[in-house]
Order: structure tokens, then C-alpha cells, then sequence
């Protein structure tokens, strides 16, 4: 009797070791699967994960980052001269006269087939804050912009220079033609805050309400809120 009382109790201690091998085979296995043993990537503005080496500083969002260099591309599109361009008092009436307000990144610069004075510029939108796309749109809309020149060394001259930080654009379709809803219809992060690079002008409006916010992911977040 005092035998097999032993040996159970030999059985026992046996079982309880392999459990806890078991428990430690299954850590060793997942920091293996995961040698790095870090957090996932932290998702973009767009909802993409962030590529290795790109992260943000803490508490700022890729929207934000300033990429000096960028706004020398906005120079042939100042839309100030244009004497039917559209105002807006705010943020809020330009985004009801907008057909679509979308984070878009340039992507290309395109001539616009027998339009003298006019280009296309080329957006990839990643994401949609307040209305819809046009139906043809997809994952790249091309927005006509009238030029001083359009000719095949100018369009080379802003491919060279397509900027490559995302901007927020209010665009509207008008006679099937996407164009943006104003000069004061595009906002992108500047050094020292956002800033309107198709318009220098106006206070009390709509480019100077988006001229006060200090990131471009406030500006969205705002965007966004407005029905």
C-alpha cells in the first residue's frame, strides 16, 4: 500500500511538470513566431500601417509631418486671379458646396486632351471625409487646374516636383470636369500650421478658419464633424 501510494504520488508530480514544460515550450514558441515582441504597426490616417522607418513622432499623425520643399509645386496653380472663382464664409459652407472632401496625395500631372492652359492633376484619395467620389473616380482623380502653359516641359517641369505630402481638397464636378470648389479648397500642413497654398488671401473665411488650426488631422477631424 505504501508503494503505490509512492508511486501515485510520483505520477502526480510527474503530470504537474509537464504542464508547466508544456506552458513554457508554448511562450518560447510565440516570442519565436514574434522575435521582435512589439506592438503592431500603428495604422496611418488612411488606415494603412505605417511602413517600417516612416513613424510618426509621438502624439503627431502622417497628416502633420511637413515635407519642406512640397508647396514650390502649388506655385502654377494660384487660383487668386480667377475673378469666378468661388468664395466660402467657412469650413462649413465649403464642404456643402464640395461634391467630395478627400485626403488625396498627388500622384501625376497629366495634359488634358485639346485644352489649351489646362492640366491635370492626378490624386490618389485615401480617405473620404464628407461627401462621395464621382462614380468614374475609383482610386485616382484627375483634377483640371487652368495653367499659364501646359505644354509637354512644363508638365515635365511639375512631375519633377509632385509633392509628397497629402493634402485635404474640397473638389466639385462641374459640366463633368472635377476642379477644386475654390482657391481656398485645399489645405496641407505647413511649418508652422496649415496653409491654404492655392490662396494667400482672405480673412474671416473659409482658407483663414483652416489657416488656424496647427495640424492638418485637427482640420480633418473638424472636416469631418460638419454635416
Amino acid at each position: 500500500m505504501t508503494g503505490g501510494s509512492g508511486q501515485k504520488g510520483v505520477m502526480v508530480r510527474g503530470a504537474r511538470w509537464l504542464a508547466v514544460g508544456g506552458v513554457l515550450l508554448t511562450m518560447v514558441a510565440a516570442a519565436c513566431a514574434d522575435p521582435g515582441g512589439g506592438p503592431e504597426p500603428t495604422p496611418a490616417a488612411d488606415g494603412s500601417a505605417e511602413p517600417a522607418g516612416t513613424r510618426s513622432a509621438p502624439g503627431e499623425e502622417p497628416l502633420d509631418l511637413h515635407r519642406p520643399g512640397d508647396m514650390g509645386f502649388y506655385t502654377a496653380f494660384k487660383m487668386d486671379d480667377a475673378h469666378s472663382a468661388a468664395r466660402f464664409r467657412d469650413l462649413d459652407e465649403g464642404t456643402r458646396a464640395s461634391t467630395v472632401v478627400a485626403v488625396a496625395r498627388v500622384v501625376d500631372v497629366v495634359a488634358i486632351s485639346g485644352q489649351q492652359g489646362e492640366v491635370g492633376v492626378v490624386l490618389r484619395p485615401t480617405d473620404v471625409v464628407a461627401g462621395a467620389l464621382p462614380p468614374a473616380g475609383g482610386d485616382r482623380l484627375t483634377v483640371v487646374f487652368v495653367v499659364a502653359a501646359s505644354d509637354d516641359e512644363q508638365i515635365a517641369m511639375l512631375r519633377r516636383r509632385l509633392p509628397a505630402q497629402p493634402g485635404l481638397w474640397f473638389l466639385r464636378v462641374d459640366n463633368e470636369t472635377l476642379r477644386p470648389v475654390s482657391p481656398q479648397g485645399l489645405f496641407v500642413q505647413g511649418s508652422q500650421g496649415v496653409e491654404t497654398p492655392l490662396t494667400s488671401e482672405g480673412d474671416g473665411d473659409m482658407a483663414a478658419e483652416g489657416r488656424d488650426y496647427r495640424r492638418l488631422s485637427a482640420l480633418v477631424r473638424q472636416v469631418r464633424g460638419v454635416r
